[in-house]
């Protein structure tokens, strides 16, 4: 079972348990609780989104190093090899950005790319104390995380 499965599995029984918990204080008359449920799951689907897309940074940045590392040993052609010097002094320097590092893996401006890039953002609202911008589906950002972690190479 790798990563992604095992939070689908822990993040289905939490929010289905708030899910229920939400719909009994709806049927109850409860409507502060139900709020209050309410919020959990959103709480809930910002935190399981924000740990998946960490999993994905981890990949990229991993298969990007590795890239990059591969391009320094094998390239003899000084012309081709300045720019990954280049590449490689920011990698080293902590200042590739981590969409530069996306565009190595994935043609930018494809699907897989546009992909990453919106759930980015996505990342960068919520980590810096906003919410999701866009309608936000877990079970689709878990699917979609379990074909990028393939797709990226």
């Amino acid at each position: 079972m790798n990563i992604f499965e095992q939070l689908e599995k822990t993040y289905s029984e939490i929010d289905n348990s708030y899910a229920n918990s939400e719909i009994n204080a709806r049927l109850r008359g409860n409507y502060k609780k139900e709020g209050e449920y309410n919020s959990k799951r959103q709480f809930n689907d910002q935190a399981y989104f924000l740990f998946m897309f960490t999993r994905l940074e981890d990949r990229v940045r991993t298969l990007s190093d590795q890239l990059i590392e591969n391009k320094m040993t094998t390239l003899s052609d000084w012309k081709s090899k300045r720019s990954w010097e280049i590449i490689q002094r920011q990698k080293v320097n902590d200042t590739l950005h981590f969409m530069n590092r996306v565009s190595l893996l994935t043609q930018k401006g494809g699907k897989n790319y546009n992909l990453i890039k919106q759930y980015y953002d996505q990342r960068n609202n919520i980590g810096h104390g906003g919410t999701f911008t866009i309608p936000i589906g877990i079970q689709d950002v878990i699917s979609d995380m379990k074909q990028l972690y393939k797709d990226l190479k």
